[in-house]
């Protein structure tokens, strides 16, 4: 007898221990995410990352080793959203499909799909999403359908089809669905009912990078309703100083894009007000109204001055924002050339920095100032035609007026010739050699520039 039960106590003590270590494992991966969603309600993010890392090592474990414990997708499902949360959607998938293909609790299911199509969202996968998320529909007025609505409504959006988008998000809650519904609309041209939901969203939360990348959206298709938004936004009493300047910074940019100089100049102006004057965002105000005055001004004097806002901005941190970083190199460029007119090649680096002025950063007036300053210093120059010609084309109100004085100083320049109709094998040959010399000052330019920049910061060192 004793023989015969010997291996039943040793199976049932097996088992025990088995069930021990099975729940053990459940228990602390689950304690895990416990404490993961604790750290996120507690703003500890990077925390609560390596927390739900921890939690899915754990629950992967408990997944793998015990394949027939009825538990098992229970592991699944917590192996999944641990992934997920943990921003790790790719490895997430697998354990998620899992645990809606093996699962026979219509709750586990329903809960590894929502995840599973936030996953697919946040991949871009928009069409796997949708074949994830449809069956949640059918449960309509439940929690989850609703999230699954918005998400589908987001897939939607992502693969383009705006009326389909539009169907889905607009039977979401505003606060939720807002910027994606608002999304939708701009993305048909109806502006007034992106307006109409993003009026309604204002008293909501204020979300920083949805609101300025949405502002974007509305001012790339009209500027006034932007700029609405942000006089709204702006006088929440829960935002920062910093965020205000923000919100102004962005909405002085988008006129300045536009060509409203006046306006973008009073954004840039109140930005500087909300702020303390060392900021990051009043160095970048300063250095944005220096913009607008680069791209106004024919006194190339003003250009030290401007400089050296620029350079400050770039060492606050407006090296960051591609804009201030052009300019802020370019005006050394510029700085560079006027302050050493008698270097070898130095017509050719004012041309090449007429050209910088009027084509990465739109400011056609100095480009002009310099164009006509070339000729007047070098009129022997080779560029000197070509810069009279590239002056003209900047400024039609004197177009006539320069392309006399060329003809009048330069009859025989290929550059006057061609305009007459003749001279044009010489002109194409002209241009191939002025090609290959201005790209050697390029970067000659280039190279000294950067060394005087980096002299001034070692200067600059205790």
């Amino acid at each position: 007898m004793r023989g015969s039960r010997a291996p039943l106590v040793w199976l049932a003590l097996t088992t025990t221990v088995v069930s021990c270590a099975y729940y053990n494992g459940l228990f602390n991966a689950n304690r895990l995410a416990g404490d993961a969603e604790r750290a996120e309600r507690e703003g500890r993010s990077g925390e609560a990352r390596s927390l739900w890392a921890r939690a899915a090592v754990k629950a992967e474990s408990v997944a793998t080793r015990y394949p027939d414990s009825r538990h098992r997708d229970d592991a699944l499902l917590l192996w999944g959203r641990a992934l997920y949360e943990g921003q790790n959607c790719r490895n997430a998938i697998d354990p998620l499909v899992l645990a809606v293909d093996s699962s026979p609790d219509p709750a586990i299911q329903s809960e590894a799909r929502l995840y599973l199509g936030r996953c697919h969202v946040e991949l871009r996968r928009p069409d796997s999403a949708i074949v994830v998320l449809e069956p949640l529909l059918a449960d309509s007025g439940s929690a989850i359908a609703a999230e699954a609505l918005l998400l589908k409504g987001r897939a939607e959006l992502s693969r383009g089809q705006y009326d389909a988008a539009v169907a889905d998000l607009r039977h979401v809650p505003n606060e939720e669905a807002a910027f994606d519904l608002a999304q939708a609309y701009l993305s048909l041209r109806q502006l007034d009912d992106a307006m109409e939901v993003l009026d309604q969203r204002v008293p909501g939360p204020y979300e920083e990078s949805q609101w300025l990348s949405m502002l974007d959206s509305v001012g790339a298709q009209e500027l006034e309703p932007a700029s609405s938004l942000v006089d709204q936004l702006i006088a929440k009493r829960e935002l920062t100083t910093g965020e205000r300047a923000r919100l102004l910074l962005g909405d002085g940019r988008r006129w300045s894009d536009g060509r409203y100089p006046d306006r973008a100049a009073q954004r840039f102006s109140a930005a500087t007000s909300v702020v303390s004057p060392d900021s990051v965002e009043a160095g970048l105000a300063r250095a944005y109204l220096a913009i607008a005055e680069l791209r106004g001004t024919r006194d190339l004097e003003r250009l030290t001055d401007l400089k050296e806002t620029l350079d400050e901005s770039v060492r606050r941190g407006g090296n960051t924002i591609p804009v201030v970083a052009q300019a802020s190199l370019l005006v050394n460029h510029a700085v560079t050339v006027l302050s050493n007119p008698e270097a070898p090649g130095a017509d050719l680096r004012m041309f090449i920095v007429a050209e910088e002025f009027r084509d990465s950063l739109d400011a056609t007036v100095p480009a002009v100032a310099l164009f006509l300053r070339l000729e007047r210093d070098y009129p022997q120059s080779v560029v000197a035609p070509k810069a009279l010609l590239g002056a003209a084309a900047l400024e039609p109100a004197r177009r006539d007026a320069i392309r006399q004085m060329l003809q009048d100083r330069y009859p025989e320049s290929p550059y006057t010739l061609v305009l007459a109709g003749v001279g044009s094998e010489r002109f194409a040959v002209l241009e191939d050699s002025l090609r290959t010399l201005l790209a050697t000052e390029r970067i000659l330019l280039l190279q000294r520039v950067t060394g005087e920049r980096g002299a001034d910061v070692e200067r600059e060192r205790p």
